[in-house]
């Protein structure tokens, strides 16, 4: 077994945040699916405990965590890397002592624990060799004490957005983690622009206080910091916005519960004709084939035409609502033989429809979670001329 790296460089993980080279090999998604499989393969009796996490990591760089374990509660921590990681460390400590590791050559270190004990613990991840992202999760045994007070905290959130956020509706998963006495944890969270917010978080038997910060570009839009542990904060984002979410155990300690709820979202008003106005071969082919794939939908954007040689291609933005679910059809001239279709979201292709035809089309799955442009990508694989695409929403 190796030792520690005592000099290894500390980078602080906050949740969902995965790294400048973010998404790198694979997708956060994919990493946490691996996570999950790799605990099955390993038995059964295990269920995740809260949100994976995820992160990027250098070589010889260290990743933390933080957790509270219960007493008679049996606990299995499991990392998986990307496919540059080659040697990932994972050790356990409780009260400064070592409790558990895996330090052999793998990108995917895992660690079981039975706590004897209430106990703070912390969990090390060490990037031996190689680099990239990592999703990290900690398993019960059981459906256990630990399971089920998760199940009755999410339950106490959904009551409290309820109840503090009438007529909003949820905005993405909640979050769930545990703090000790005057620990601080900082959640980051996509929000989507033109509507309001509200933050809201509970605590679990023994909290009593729990302050909470909302951050954007490092300064503070709100907070909440009147003893209780409930707090709530509301923030209206003026756009498409990456807010911080700071949560201090000031009394008490235990597990919390996060979740962010919204204003509804209008939908984009569908007042475009299907085909267009237009009655030449690529609007009328895009007819026949909505009357085939669009189920239903109505035209969102007009007909987005272009002309390509072969290998070239033509980008178009596109606005869509979050909570909305969209189909894009593309039609070629009879002079193209092949082309290509992708949805691109921040500069990451989401979904494509690189089949050898000369219509391709996509049905989003899943629907955009956010409101805000997206890019409609169109290449000319084989042939060349003309074409159209046009988006479709529900």
């Amino acid at each position: 077994m190796r030792p520690p790296g005592r000099f290894a460089a500390v980078i602080a993980v906050a949740f969902f945040a995965i790294g400048q080279g973010a998404l790198a090999e694979r997708t956060q998604d994919a990493l946490k699916a691996d996570l999950d499989k790799a605990s099955a393969d390993l038995g059964k009796g295990y269920t995740r405990l809260g949100e994976a996490r995820a992160g990027g990591l250098g070589e010889g760089q260290t990743a933390t965590f933080s957790y509270l374990l219960k007493a008679g509660v049996c606990y299995r921590f499991m990392a998986v890397g990307g496919d540059d990681v080659k040697d990932l460390d994972l050790r356990l400590y409780g009260d400064g002592a070592l409790l558990a590791s895996d330090a052999g050559a793998v990108s995917r270190p895992f660690a079981e624990h039975c706590a004897k004990a209430d106990i703070k613990a912390e969990v090390r991840l060490e990037m031996y060799k190689g680099k990239g992202s990592f999703a990290f999760g900690v398993f019960v045994k059981g459906a256990g004490a630990a399971t089920g007070g998760q199940e009755a905290l999410l339950k106490d959130l959904t009551a409290a957005g309820k109840s503090f956020g009438a007529g909003m509706e949820p905005s993405g998963a909640p979050h769930v983690g545990q703090l000790g006495h005057r620990e601080t944890e900082t959640v980051e969270m996509e929000l989507d622009g033109a509507r309001c917010y509200k933050f809201v978080a509970v605590g679990a038997p023994g909290v009593t206080d729990l302050n909470m910060w909302i951050l954007v570009d490092g300064a503070e839009v709100g907070s909440d910091r009147i003893s209780g542990m409930r707090p709530v904060v509301e923030w209206c984002a003026p756009g498409r916005t990456r807010a911080s979410v700071k949560l201090s155990m000031y009394g008490g300690s235990g597990a919390y519960a996060l979740g962010v709820f919204g204003a509804p979202t209008p939908g984009v008003k569908a007042t475009e004709k299907v085909g267009g106005a237009e009655s030449d071969f690529v609007a009328n082919r895009i007819r026949q084939l909505h009357a085939q794939l669009g189920k239903g939908r109505a035209a969102s954007s007009a007909v987005l035409r272009g002309n390509l040689a072969t290998g070239d291609e033509q980008v178009f933005k596109v606005r869509m609502a979050g909570g909305h679910c969209y189909t894009i059809i593309t039609a070629g001239a009879p002079s193209v033989r092949d082309l290509n279709l992708s949805l691109v979201d921040r500069g990451r292709e989401i979904q494509s429809d690189k089949t050898n035809t000369n219509f391709p089309s996509l049905d989003t799955s899943p629907c955009p979670a956010f409101t805000g442009e997206y890019l409609v990508k169109v290449r000319m694989f084989s042939g060349s001329g003309q074409f159209g695409v046009q988006v479709f929403s529900d």
